[in-house]
C-alpha cells in the first residue's frame, strides 16, 4: 500500500512537472510571437552579440530590419537568434560601417537569409570582413542603397526612421557610421553606431537628436557619449552592447559615471542578454517591465 501511495504521489508531482513546463513554454512562445498578435506592436531587440553590435527591430506591419550583425564568429549566433525570434525574411540590412565587429556576422546572415536591400554608409573599406560582405550581397544580386543624411528609411508608414549621419570622405569609420532615429508615437530611439565625439559634436546642432532611448555608441567607450552629447539627446533609457570582461575597458567608468548622473535607466547586452523594448506607442515595457516615458 505504502509502495503504491509514493508511486501516486511521484506521478502527481510528474504531472505537475509537465504542466509547468507547457506554461513556461507557450509563455515564451506568446512572447516572441507578440508581432503576430497584434498590428501596434514594434518590438526592438538589442542582440548579445559578445563585443559587437546588433539590433533586430520588427515593426507594426510584421516587416524586419537588422542593424549590424556582430563579428565573423557571432553569425551563426545572430542566424540562431533570429531563428529564435521567428524571422523568415530580413526586409533591410543597415550596415552602420564597416569594422568587423559590426559588419562580419552580416556575412552568415547574408548567406541564409533572403533580404530586400541593404543599407550602408558608403564609407570606402579595405578590410577582408568587408569585401565579403560586398561579394555575397552582390551574388545574391541584393539592392545596396547608400545612406544620405536626412533620408527617410521606408519600411512601415506608422513609424519614422531618419537618417542623421552617415559617411564622411575625411572621416574614421566610426564617425562616418550611419545614426538612426526611430520615432513611434511617444518612443523614440537613437541607434548611433559608433560615433565618437567628432560626429556627436556634428550631431548635437540638429535639434530633433532627442530620443528616450539611447543605444550608446561605441560599447561605451571613452571616445564617445560626451556630456554635450547627452544633454541634447535627453534620453531616459540607455542600451550598452558589450561583453564582459573585454579588452577594451568597455563600457569606460567615464561614460557610466555620466549615464548615472543623468539618471538613466541602463541596460546591457553583458548583463541582461539580448535587451527587448516592446511598445505599442503609448505603453512600452523594457525587459517585460512597463516604462513611463515622461513628455
Amino acid at each position: 500500500m505504502k509502495r503504491k501511495l509514493v508511486y501516486k504521489i511521484l506521478s502527481l508531482f510528474l504531472i505537475m512537472g509537465i504542466f509547468v513546463i507547457s506554461i513556461h513554454k507557450i509563455s515564451a512562445q506568446a512572447s516572441t510571437h507578440l508581432p503576430s498578435l497584434s498590428n501596434e506592436l514594434l518590438v526592438i531587440r538589442f542582440l548579445n552579440v559578445g563585443q559587437g553590435d546588433a539590433s533586430l527591430i520588427t515593426f507594426p506591419n510584421g516587416k524586419v530590419m537588422l542593424i549590424d550583425g556582430g563579428d565573423i564568429e557571432h553569425g551563426k549566433v545572430v542566424v540562431n537568434k533570429l531563428k529564435k525570434y521567428h524571422v523568415q525574411k530580413i526586409d533591410t540590412i543597415v550596415s552602420t560601417h564597416p569594422d568587423i565587429d559590426h559588419i562580419g556576422g552580416l556575412i552568415t546572415v547574408l548567406k541564409q537569409y533572403k533580404v530586400g536591400k541593404v543599407i550602408e554608409s558608403g564609407k570606402k573599406y579595405g578590410g577582408h570582413a568587408y569585401y565579403l560582405f560586398k561579394k555575397v550581397i552582390q551574388s545574391k544580386h541584393i539592392p545596396i542603397i547608400i545612406a544620405k543624411k536626412n533620408n527617410k528609411i521606408n519600411i512601415d508608414h506608422k513609424v519614422s526612421l531618419t537618417i542623421l549621419n552617415s559617411a564622411h570622405k575625411n572621416e574614421s569609420n566610426n564617425d562616418s557610421s550611419i545614426v538612426i532615429k526611430l520615432l513611434y508615437h511617444q518612443l523614440s530611439v537613437l541607434f548611433t553606431g559608433d560615433i565618437e565625439k567628432k560626429a556627436e559634436s556634428r550631431l548635437i546642432k540638429n535639434p530633433d537628436i532627442s530620443s528616450k532611448v539611447l543605444k550608446v555608441a561605441h560599447h561605451g567607450s571613452f571616445t564617445s557619449t560626451t556630456s554635450k552629447f547627452l544633454k541634447q539627446v535627453n534620453p531616459m533609457v540607455a542600451i550598452i552592447s558589450y561583453k564582459k570582461r573585454n579588452p577594451y575597458g568597455h563600457p569606460h567608468k567615464s561614460v557610466m559615471r555620466r549615464l548615472q548622473k543623468n539618471g538613466l535607466r541602463i541596460y546591457s547586452t553583458a548583463k541582461n542578454d539580448d535587451v527587448e523594448i516592446v511598445s505599442t506607442g503609448n505603453r512600452h515595457f523594457i525587459e517585460d517591465e512597463e516604462v513611463k516615458f515622461a513628455k
